[in-house]
This record gives C-alpha cells, structure tokens and sequence, in this order.
C-alpha cells in the first residue's frame, strides 16, 4: 500500500514539475482545432422519409403465417431498395448535375460520393426508410436529395415497366407491317376479281373461305403470342441475368403446360367442324380457362419458393419469366395442330377449280392480313395501357428538408475532443519524459544506477531556507491554531 502511495504521490509531482508543458501541448492541441474549424467548410444535411410498402401479391398466402415472416420480408425489401436507391444508375445522373467537373472533365468518384454523402436509415419495425443527403450548402444538400428521390423512383417504374414496354414496342412494330400487308392483300383482291370478273364467289368456296379465314387467324394469333412470348422472354432473361430457375425445374407446371396445350390441339382441331359459338367450342374454352388459372397460381407459389429476394420487382420478372415459358411451349404444340389442319385443307383447296383456287387464295391473304392487324391494334392499345398503369411500391412521406444548421464541423465537440488529447498527450509526454530521465536525484538513486555505498548527504540549503520561508509565509492550519493559543 505504501509503495503505491509512493508511486502514485511521484506520478502527481511528475505532471506538477512539468504543468506548463503539458499547458503548452494541450494549447496547441486546441489551436490547431480552432484553426481547422475556421478553415473546415461546413456541411448541410438534408433528409427525406420514404414508405416501401409491403407488397400484396406473390408469396404472401405462403409467407403470412410465419410468425415474424413479414417484418423479415420488410428488412430485405427496404435493403434491396436501399441499394437500388445508391446504384449507378440513379447516384451518376445526380453526380452530374450537382457537381462542379475538374480541369479534365472528370466527376467526383461515384464510391466515395455514396459513402462519404449518402445514408439511408430504415427505421425498425416499420415501413419507414430515412435519406440523408450532405452537401457544402443547404440548397445542394436538398437538391441532390430531390433528385435523388426522383431518380430512384423513375428507376423502379422503370424496372417494372421494362416487360410491358417490350411487348409494347414489338407490337407497335408488327402494326405497321400488318398495315402494309392488309393494304398490299386487298389490292391484289380487287385486281385478282376486276381481272376474272368475279362478282360473288360459289357456296362452297365461301363456307371453304370462311373455314380457311377462322384456321388462319388462329394461326395468325399464335404466332404473335408465340414472337411476343419470345421478346418479353429475352428480356427478362437479360434482366434477371440467369437468377432463377426454368419453369421446366417445376414438375407441376410441366403438368399443366401439357394438358393446357392437349386442349388447345383439341379445340384446332374443331375450327373446321364448329363455330366458336358452338357448345362443345364453349365448354372447351371453358376448360382451358381453368386450367390457364390453375397455372397461373402454380407459378405465383415457384416464384415465391424460388426468388433469391423478396423484391416485388424481381418476383414480377421471375413470374413474367415462367408465364413466357409456358406461352412457348403451348404456342409450339398448336403450330403442330394447325399444321395437320393446313395440310387437310390444302387438299380440299386443290379439288377445286383453279379460278375459285387462285379467288380463295387472295381472299384468304386480305381475310387474314384484316385479321392480324384488327388484333394487333387491339392489343398494342392494351400493352399501352398495362404500361400506363405499372406502379412502384415506393411513397414519399416527407420530401427533401432545407437544412438551417451545418452537421459538420461540430464545434462543441471539436473542442473538447482537443482539449482531452492535448491534456492526455501533455501527460504522456511529461510521464515519458521524467521516466526517461537518467539523473541522478535522489540518494537512492546512487546505489541503485552508481552500485556506491551512501555514507552521508549534503542538504540543499537554499531549498529549505525557501521552504521554510513559503511555510512561514502560508502557515498551515495546525501552525495557524498553535499560533492563537499562545497568543
């Protein structure tokens, strides 16, 4: 215990001995964080709250009984969104119109822009996401927080649309065909009649046309699905970038794309004996409906069981993605049917005479090019429409704030922070250096480092005359008490 009150009393006379160098460090410490907080431009922070709605569709029948599944699913919704909202695609553009290029041109570096001036926060147990933007004004700060906002919105309307825009786009393109070729195929109607003066066709090569035209715009159709199908399937594949399985993985969906496309052969095979009007037409249709329900909701449980992430947008192209593939295969095993009905009806078109064969030809090409382009036009209104309507699951609770205060340099802080290093580092220094002191102070410092036997010390006069004469100047209490009683 005394040699720890030893040790703890030369510890305390170190750090007194040296008072005024430690004073110095720690002013100088201090300085200098004066000068850098006059020097250090200040930094605004502007902040924007964000909902990433819970979406209602694929997975939830599944995933909602599981205790905690929903809020899991919110963490890595708000996380995939998180990133989204940081991506290049949305950080570059803003980079670009925030900031001032260098003498070569060049933008600030896209990385340390993200993670020296961006931060998102999702708040817990909610669907709250916080943006929080910094900048050297307030105005930079709640400018580059709008559009960032804006971009990240614009980005996922823009991934949820990418499938309905291709097949937008492959539509409009084969509308403009189908206009031409409708056009080319009544004029050479009206020429193939004006120059065999035909005025109205037998009854047999009617009922033979009319069968012909319905067969045709069967095919006619398929084959659009089939090329549609096709396009939005590349697409996506492009997008998902090999994430998720074929739909041929699942042994469910291969069992409904089978007796889907048995159906569909069933009901070719009828165009030639009835109407679509007819009973049996109806009851078939019906029947493919159903099962077209059945696996639709087959694919809705693969998505949910087989997307890496629970993003809405992701689960959207890995079900547009099964959906095509099973438009695909149907399509193919109609083109077989429709063969087998194309080569029968060519034999009966060859049984008749080679004026009502070369009418039924033209008539056939005008009846099918009105068909196809009836129902492109048709159908690229409504892609235009399934566009217009995707929506992302992202609100903007608060917009972007106009800072009134800077959050860096804080000042307060800065100079306490200081003001501890520099009176820890004084301390450290006045320690080091009275234990790297070599000399000799005391007497037992002579037999410790000298190995000299101590036969006698001189005292130092002038230090006890001035101790002597401080104590007298500033008598302690004891002495003060002794002085009254004698008195």
């Amino acid at each position: 215990m005394d040699e720890n009150t030893i040790d703890l009393r030369e510890l305390a006379n170190m750090l007194i001995k040296n008072l005024r160098k430690i004073c110095i460090i720690t002013g100088t410490f201090v300085s200098i964080a004066i000068i850098y907080l006059i020097i250090a431009s200040p930094i605004y922070e502007s902040d924007s709250l964000l909902r990433i709605k819970q979406p209602k569709g694929l997975g939830d029948s599944l995933l909602d009984v599981v205790p905690g599944a929903s809020t899991s699913m919110t963490a890595q919704l708000m996380s995939t969104d998180a990133e989204i909202l940081k991506s290049r695609s949305v950080i570059e553009p803003v980079i670009v119109a925030t900031e001032q290029a260098d003498k070569d041109g060049n933008y600030p570096n896209y990385d340390a822009y993200v993670k020296g001036r961006i931060t998102t926060t999702p708040f817990k147990n909610t669907e709250i996401l916080k943006l929080s933007v910094t900048a050297k004004s307030p105005e930079a700060a709640q400018r580059a927080n709008k559009l960032i906002v804006n971009g990240f919105l614009d980005r996922l309307t823009e991934l949820s649309r990418s499938e309905q825009r291709v097949t937008k786009d492959f539509i409009a393109g084969r509308v403009v065909e189908s206009r031409a070729e409708l056009d080319k195929a009544e004029e050479n109607l009206q020429k193939y009649k004006k120059e065999n003066h035909i005025l109205d066709p037998s009854d047999s090569a009617k009922l033979l046309a009319d069968r012909l035209t319905l067969v045709d715009k069967t095919n006619a159709e398929n084959q659009v699905d089939m090329a549609t199908a096709q396009a939005r399937l590349s697409a996506i594949n492009e997008q998902l970038g090999g994430a998720g399985a074929a739909s041929a993985d699942s042994s469910t969906i291969k069992q409904y794309n089978t007796r889907l496309a048995e159906l569909e052969m069933t009901r070719i095979g009828y165009l030639d004996k009835y109407t679509e009007k007819h009973p049996v037409m109806k009851d078939l249709d019906e029947q493919i409906a159903g099962v077209k329900e059945k696996l639709n909701s087959e694919i809705a449980k693969a998505v949910s069981l087989q997307a890496p992430t629970d993003n809405p947008v992701h689960q959207g192209l890995l079900a547009g993605k099964f959906q095509s593939e099973a438009e695909i295969a149907i399509a193919k095993k109609k083109v077989e049917a429709l063969a087998a009905i194309e080569k029968s009806n060519k034999k009966e078109i060859e049984s008749l005479p080679a004026l009502e064969q070369g009418f039924l030809k033209v008539q056939r090409d005008a009846n099918v090019a009105q068909e196809i382009y009836v129902m492109l036009a048709k159908r690229l209104e409504e892609a235009k429409v399934a566009e217009v309507m995707v929506s992302n699951e992202v609100q903007v609770v608060d917009t972007a704030t106009l800072p009134e205060n800077p959050v860096k340099p804080r000042k307060g802080l800065t100079l306490l922070l200081s003001l501890l290093l520099g009176i820890m580092a004084g301390c450290g220094y006045a320690i080091a250096y009275e234990m790297l002191n070599r000399k000799i102070r005391t007497p037992e410092d002579v037999e410790n480092y000298l190995g000299l036997p101590l036969l006698g010390s001189i005292p130092d006069t002038a230090s006890m005359d001035k101790a002597l004469a401080d104590k007298r100047k500033k008598p302690s209490l004891y002495e003060k008490a002794r002085r009254l009683l004698q008195k």
